[in-house]
């Protein structure tokens, strides 16, 4: 018992590390580039001339892609994941797929092109061609979706 507290105690007063980063971004608060490194105010201006915004921010995690700047630039927000599900991802033609879960404004990409934003959180799809196609889901602050194939069977397979 007394050696489970000991390592506990050290665990829970561990030093955290934090850096200064210097963080670029965009008028949609996405992240394009960041450094701990020296940034003078010609790179500043440089960058605000290609529509870069810069925050200076004393953080524990690294400024990647999976984070955001909050509206008053004084953190980093860490995006969301899509927490969806498809009813089938095997289905026959003519069959109904159901994929729900997914947030309003949802952008919808079916091969690489898109085909609507949500206006509702139950995305309902009819298989009318065999093959396979990937279905890929997109939205602001929101992590990358990396897509989800569908492989339509033809009558009898």
């Amino acid at each position: 018992l007394l050696e489970y507290r000991y390592i506990y105690s050290r665990e829970f007063f561990k030093r955290r590390e934090f850096m200064i980063y210097n963080i670029f971004y965009d008028s949609n608060k996405e992240i394009k580039w960041s450094t701990t490194g020296a940034v003078n105010d010609a790179i500043i201006a440089a960058q605000s001339s290609i529509g870069l915004s810069h925050v200076a921010l004393d953080i524990e995690n690294h400024p990647d892609q999976n984070y955001y700047v909050n509206s008053d630039a004084t953190a980093l927000v860490e995006k969301s994941v899509f927490n969806f599900t498809f009813s089938t991802l095997t289905p026959a033609l003519d069959d109904v797929i159901n994929v729900t879960g997914l947030p309003v404004g949802t952008e919808i990409f079916k091969d690489g092109e898109s085909m609507g934003t949500m206006t509702d959180t139950t995305l309902t799809l009819t298989t009318q061609e065999p093959g396979s196609y990937t279905i890929l889901f997109k939205k602001q602050y929101y992590k990358k979706h990396s897509g989800t194939t569908i492989s339509v069977k033809r009558y009898g397979e």
